[in-house]
């Protein structure tokens, strides 16, 4: 045996040792698994829980102005004249509440409850998009594992070639020529192995960041790519319409222009304030055991305020409030075009790869059955070794076509889903 050939032998099994004593120490990350933690961790689920709660908080009477204001004020004051001296304490509440203002506080209310609405679509947005990006990135694990099976599958058969290649080139059938053939692609596929082992150990850095979870930890994509094949344009394009966070998103915009609009009109109306304070003072002289006495008033009364002329400002925001309404509708308009736009390029894809991926599928048999019938001629000495590495690279061909077709086809399928609002349905 000689030493290349004792080498690639030893590199051959330790790297499948290494591959399967890791596979077996590895836990088993399964999707579902996968979206669970990233829902419960992912920095920017989060954020928007955060922001959320927000506007949910900022969605109350009290912010919209409805109800009234009551404060605490208390005073002390000293004066001091030659040997004596003074003290007067006052203290009093005080009551402040409009109680009408044209109806913007109602618009306000309706307002804060509409932005309370979008922080709970922003939300369902950004669960949505987190879902999406984590299957994507778990099924581009998968494919690479598919990826790597073939690899090793292609580095056994490598290696067999070496093996024979060696034991003829001893018997003098072969030349060396066939040897050092033997030996380039051996070295080759291991190379592959190599960087596709490598390209795995950083997508799944990748899902372990968006999981928020230890960058370093191995695990191994348990579920495998099944292509939804019943997706229905004519579906998708009106869940797309009616369901999508951007076009919620944009429909909820509207209604906040709406409100802001009908809240400055308000500022147009008379604005009618009741208030009240009940006052309590005492003086009292620092030689007085007693002091002066106490004396507790009460006051009520009603504001009228009518605004006559203030610049022409409120007609200013007004017109503003308008066209920021109408810019709002036309934003709507765009993103429905965008999300068509959208569906029906992402829709095409989903047809093409889907298709494409049963075709492929039917070829990756037939190289996979010529493969094996090539190996067994070449153990029989029928065809060269160059000719068994065609049918190699035919084989590996195919499997990485029909590994890529399939996933570009769930891609698609959740790119679909994403938009129409379905990213849910796994």
């Amino acid at each position: 045996m000689t030493q290349n050939r004792f080498f690639s032998i030893f590199l051959f099994v330790f790297c499948v040792l290494a591959i399967n004593v890791t596979a077996q120490q590895v836990q088993q990350l399964s999707l579902t698994d996968a979206i669970a933690e990233g829902l419960e961790n992912n920095f920017s689920v989060l954020l928007a829980r955060n922001n959320e709660q927000i506007s949910s908080n900022n969605a109350t009477h009290g912010n919209a102005g409805m109800l009234p204001a009551v404060n605490l004020n208390s005073s002390v004051n000293r004066a001091v004249r030659g040997a004596g001296s003074t003290t007067n304490w006052n203290s009093n509440v005080a009551m402040d509440w409009t109680v009408f203002d044209g109806y913007a506080m109602f618009a306000n209310l309706d307002r804060l409850k509409e932005l309370e609405l979008m922080g709970q679509e922003n939300l369902r947005a950004t669960i949505q998009q987190t879902i999406a990006t984590i299957m994507n990135i778990y099924f581009d694990i998968v494919s690479k594992q598919q990826e790597i099976d073939a690899y090793e599958h292609i580095l056994k058969i490598s290696r067999l070639r070496l093996t024979a290649a060696d034991d003829r080139f001893a018997a003098g059938r072969v030349s060396r020529v066939d040897v050092l053939s033997a030996q380039v692609d051996y070295n080759a596929d291991t190379a592959s192995y190599i960087r596709q082992t490598e390209d795995l150990r950083k997508t799944k850095i990748q899902l372990n960041r968006l999981l928020a979870r230890e960058i370093t930890i191995d695990f191994y994509a348990s579920d495998s790519i099944i292509v939804d094949k019943s997706l229905d344009y004519v579906n998708i394009h009106d869940l797309a319409l009616s369901e999508n966070p951007d076009v919620a998103l944009s429909r909820m915009a509207i209604n906040v222009a709406a409100f802001t609009l009908k809240s400055i009109e308000g500022s147009q109306y008379p604005r009618v304030r009741l208030t009240s304070n009940y006052t309590l003072a005492r003086n009292y002289a620092a030689s007085d055991a007693v002091g002066d006495g106490s004396l507790g008033t009460f006051n009520y009364g009603a504001t009228l305020t009518m605004p006559l002329f203030n610049g022409m400002n409120i007609n200013r925001q007004i017109r503003n409030a308008r066209i920021e309404l109408e810019s709002a509708q036309i934003r709507q308009e765009q993103i429905q075009k965008d999300i068509e736009s959208q569906v029906a390029s992402a829709y095409s894809t989903y047809l093409v790869y889907r298709d494409l991926a049963a075709f492929e599928a039917s070829n990756l048999k037939l190289a996979a059955e010529t493969l094996e019938l090539s190996m067994e001629r070449y153990r029989l000495g029928a065809i060269s070794g160059v000719e068994l590495r065609d049918m190699q690279r035919s084989y590996i061909s195919a499997t990485n076509r029909v590994i890529a077709a399939t996933y570009n086809a769930k891609i698609s399928e959740t790119a679909l889903k994403l938009l129409s609002g379905m990213v849910f349905e796994l």
